[in-house]
């Protein structure tokens, strides 16, 4: 009977502890377009100059900037480096930490009779457990992802508004902004050219295709040829 009370207890323990773990990214998005510039979203093989306001880190800001062109690209588009382009894409990025306080349950033994019938015994001893909660301080990281298209009109006095807008961020405990800004790069061009009209949650797995395919892409050595081309 001891043993039959103690595997319960560590069974019950394993699957309150699974509930608190949580695989893969919860993203929010949010976008607006300008109906009357772009209707139906920005025309195919329209060309992108990509710019940034984002100060410090420039190798990572070099890094977003590329993989932004690279996901032009697979949408079919076009990434310029000059000033010509159709549109002026700018990007910025963040994160900033706050701290909360959440109750975590705690496992204490509860000893005591356990009863039970039996021929030879009609009782036995041992013990189970109570569950108690005790307030547990944590950190939240909100990840952030800015994005902008400006139709280039090429005047010079003519101040530029934006025609496109679109933002993503998630809220983790995890620091790693580097590993999410993919996931956010993801998510936020699926709805490039288009408006949302209102914010819309996601959840994406580690392995996401997605992800996978734009690192893949971008991470390729110098001087990479496809075989098949």
């Amino acid at each position: 009977m001891k043993i039959y009370k103690l595997v319960l207890l560590n069974l019950a323990i394993v699957l309150l502890g699974s509930c608190g773990k949580d695989s893969g990214m919860r993203i929010t998005t949010n976008t607006f377009a300008d109906q009357e510039v772009i209707p139906e979203g920005f025309e195919r093989n329209a060309s992108f100059s990509i710019s940034t306001k984002q100060r410090g880190d420039r190798l990572f800001t070099q890094e977003v900037s590329q993989k932004i062109a690279t996901i032009l690209r697979d949408k079919g588009f076009v990434a310029k480096r000059t000033a010509d382009a159709d549109y002026t894409l700018n990007f910025s990025f963040g994160m900033k930490k706050s701290t909360h306080t959440r109750d975590v349950p705690v496992y204490v033994p509860d000893y005591g009779h356990w009863y039970y019938h039996d021929y030879h015994y009609p009782y036995g001893y041992g013990y189970g457990y109570r569950i108690t909660y005790v307030p547990e301080e944590y950190t939240l990281f909100n990840k952030i992802l800015l994005v902008e298209a400006y139709k280039n009109s090429g005047s010079k006095t003519e101040k530029a508004v934006p025609v496109w807008q679109g933002t993503a961020h998630s809220y983790e405990e995890d620091s790693d902004l580097r590993d999410a800004i993919d996931y956010l790069l993801v998510t936020v061009f699926k709805h490039f050219g288009r408006n949302t009209k209102k914010y819309i949650q996601s959840k994406m797995a580690e392995d996401n295709q997605e992800v996978k395919k734009l690192r893949e892409e971008y991470f390729k050595p110098i001087g990479y040829k496809n075989k098949n081309n």
